[in-house]
């Protein structure tokens, strides 16, 4: 599944901060078992990861490889709701650089620009909700990628890996679009399934191959969606980190910031 930058998806918002019940650090377990009863009921894993995750406060992601944004590092904070995302995009002549650097609070959206003079940002209103709608995208695809591994009988644990440089469980499932969209239990909520389905089917998809690395303490700290679309084989990596710890997103000085009117009209000066 694919998603051009500002796409307003409704996501599970993941993250850290010590809510969200014990952790399965193994204090007084028997390692040598691995976490046997754990890792054979690896849906009930990934289900209270996606639940402890979704209480947390911040968090950024590294999304790599998704169709046309090669690269986005993007920082989420839950309240007041607010994101940024900095993308590798399509060069152009509004974006000679190839960077598109965006920030949302408050119900705006505002954008890194250099072509207004002595303007910084300018603003613009992209709707959806009091984060301007980059929340959604800053979130990842946590909620997707974690209720449908829930959803589906074949999920299985795949060994102990480190991810991110912490010590985490992989788990692996091939999700079957058609039994997904038949899927009506807790792990993933009717919306959201229609939505993940309808997307992954537009692009081709008839099933994915779902990867996920999960820490001792329930944070999903890696996710990997494996598919082939129209185009070929496409793949989403995602890796979480900073939980909890993302500095606070604000809106830059009203004194930086250009109208959307003033940046059009500096792109039609020659």
């Amino acid at each position: 599944m694919t998603a051009a930058v500002g796409a307003a998806l409704t996501m599970v918002l993941a993250g850290c901060g010590g809510e969200g019940g014990e952790d399965r650090s193994g204090a007084g377990r028997d390692q040598g078992k691995a976490g046997q009863s754990e890792r054979e009921d690896a849906r009930a894993v990934l289900a209270a990861a996606a639940k402890k995750t979704a209480a947390q406060s911040s968090y950024k992601t590294v999304q790599t490889g998704q169709g046309g944004t090669d690269r986005a590092e993007m920082l989420y904070q839950k309240k007041p709701a607010a994101s940024v995302i900095k993308a590798e995009v399509s060069k152009s002549a509004a974006n000679p650089n190839g960077v598109s650097h965006m920030l949302s609070t408050g119900g705006s959206t505002y954008v890194k620009t250099d072509k207004v003079p002595g303007k910084r940002w300018y603003s613009m209103d992209l709707g959806g909700g009091e984060d301007g709608g980059g929340a959604p995208r800053a979130a990842g695809y946590v909620a997707e990628f974690a209720g449908a591994l829930a959803a589906t009988e074949s999920t299985e644990w795949v060994a102990e890996e480190k991810a991110g440089g912490r010590t985490a469980d992989h788990y692996r499932g091939k999700v079957v679009l058609d039994e997904l969209a038949k899927y009506t239990g807790p792990a993933l909520s009717e919306d959201r399934r229609d939505l993940y389905v309808t997307m992954a089917k537009k692009q081709g998809m008839k099933s994915v191959v779902i990867d996920m690395w999960v820490g001792k303490d329930d944070l999903i700290l890696k996710s990997r969606e494996t598919g082939r679309s129209k185009k070929g084989r496409e793949v989403i990596n995602e890796e979480y980190s900073d939980f909890g710890a993302v500095p606070a997103i604000s809106a830059p000085p009203a004194g930086s910031v250009a109208t959307w009117d003033e940046f059009i009209a500096a792109q039609a000066r020659p």
